[in-house]
C-alpha cells in the first residue's frame, strides 16, 4: 500500500542560556582574513650621541686666607733646641704662648724647608694633663700645632705642606712639667722634616776602617 505520510514536528525549542553561550562565543578568524603587520619604520639617520654635561664645581677665585699670625709674648716660657731632622719647642705647662726666640727659630726652620720642595713640614704636638681627662691636653697640643703652622704658612710655606698631629697627652709616665724618663718634656712641639730621621742612630763604621777587638 502507499507509505504514510510523515507527521511535521515543530523542531524543538532552544533553551536562552545556549543561544546566549552561541552569541558570546567568539568566531574563528577565517584563513587569510588577518592582517598583515605593518613594515617596521627605520630612521633615516641615526639617533645623535647623548651629551652628558660635566657637574658644575665651584671654584674658589681666591685662596683662603691664611690664619692670623702668632703674637709674641715676651713673658712666655719656652725654648727651642735642635733635633737631627728639625727642632723642639718646649712650652709652659696649660699654655701655648711662644716668645721672640722660639718663633724666630721656627722662622729658620721654614728658610731651610723653602730648599726642599720635595719635603713636607710634619709636627707633633703633646700636651701634660690628668689622665682623667684626654679632652683637654688634645685641644692644647693642637693650640700649639696651629700656631707652629701659622708660622710657617706666614714664611712662605704652603699649607698642603704642613702636616699637624695633636697627640695630647704623652705615653703614661710623664707627670705634668716633668720629662719622663729618657724622654721629651711633655709640654713640646717637635717639628722636623719628612725627608730626614728624625733620630738616626750612630753610623756603623766603613768597611775599610779598622774595628775594634771585642
Amino acid at each position: 500500500g502507499a507509505p504514510k505520510p510523515r507527521a511535521n514536528r515543530p523542531a524543538p525549542a532552544r533553551s536562552p542560556a545556549r543561544q546566549a553561550a552561541k552569541q558570546a562565543a567568539p568566531t574563528a578568524p577565517k584563513a587569510g582574513a588577518a592582517h598583515p603587520a605593518p613594515p617596521p619604520t627605520i630612521p633615516a639617520a641615526p639617533p645623535p650621541p647623548p651629551i652628558i654635561r660635566p657637574p658644575v664645581v665651584d671654584v674658589p677665585l681666591h685662596p683662603p686666607a691664611p690664619p692670623p699670625e702668632v703674637p709674641v709674648k715676651a713673658d712666655a716660657v719656652g725654648r727651642a733646641t735642635d733635633l737631627p731632622a728639625g727642632l723642639r719647642l718646649t712650652f709652659a705647662p696649660g699654655s701655648a704662648d711662644m716668645n721672640a726666640a722660639m718663633i724666630d727659630r721656627v722662622k729658620g726652620f721654614a728658610a731651610i724647608l723653602m730648599q726642599a720642595p720635595y719635603a713636607r713640614a710634619e709636627i707633633d704636638a703633646t700636651a701634660s694633663g690628668a689622665a682623667d681627662d684626654v679632652s683637654t691636653p688634645r685641644r692644647l697640643s693642637l693650640m700649639r700645632g696651629l700656631a707652629v703652622r701659622s708660622i710657617l704658612m706666614h714664611a712662605g710655606i704652603a699649607s698642603t705642606r704642613i702636616y699637624v698631629r695633636a697627640i695630647g697627652v704623652p705615653p703614661p709616665g710623664a707627670a705634668p712639667g716633668a720629662a719622663p724618663a729618657n724622654g721629651p718634656p711633655p709640654d713640646h712641639v717637635d717639628v722636623t722634616r719628612s725627608d730626614m730621621v728624625a733620630s738616626a742612630p750612630s753610623p756603623s763604621p766603613a768597611p775599610s776602617e779598622p774595628r775594634p777587638a771585642p
